[in-house]
């Protein structure tokens, strides 16, 4: 299983991980602390601005988010990620978890044919919570 987990508005301001950059995020903190509980094969970041990043990938902070993206911007966005899924080998057989907004996932989720979005029908409140409950025991 791989995870996609998008970036969040909140970074920290300085050079760092990926996943230290945005860790200032509880949403972050909770989606990734999930991810890490379902023991995945790999675990990737969907930055707005670097696109596929692997947690450990070093990265200066920005301003930059799909939220408001205009579509051609979305596209080509997605056309730059679904490069890298294929520049870092990322296998698109395994089933694939997205926990992300829609403008992350929807030009880039068909290209896993096991793909699922567990929480996209939720408000960031829900979506906190269903990782709080559904997170393995020992992993907090």
């Amino acid at each position: 299983m791989i995870i996609f987990i998008s970036c969040t508005k909140t970074k920290a301001n300085k050079m760092c991980k990926a996943k230290d950059m945005y860790s200032p995020s509880q949403w972050f903190r909770l989606a990734y602390r999930y991810a890490k509980s379902l023991k995945p094969s790999a675990i990737y970041i969907l930055s707005a601005k670097y696109g596929l990043l692997s947690p450990d990938d070093e990265i200066e902070p920005y301003e930059k988010t799909l939220v408001s993206e205009k579509d051609a911007e979305i596209r080509k966005w997605s056309l730059m990620v679904a490069k890298q899924i294929k520049t870092k080998g990322v296998d698109r057989e395994q089933a694939v978890v997205f926990l992300c907004g829609k403008n992350y996932r929807k030009y880039i989720q068909n290209l896993f044919p096991k793909y699922t979005a567990p929480v996209s029908h939720y408000g960031i409140g829900k979506q906190m919570q269903f990782f709080k409950s559904n997170t393995t025991k020992g992993e907090a």
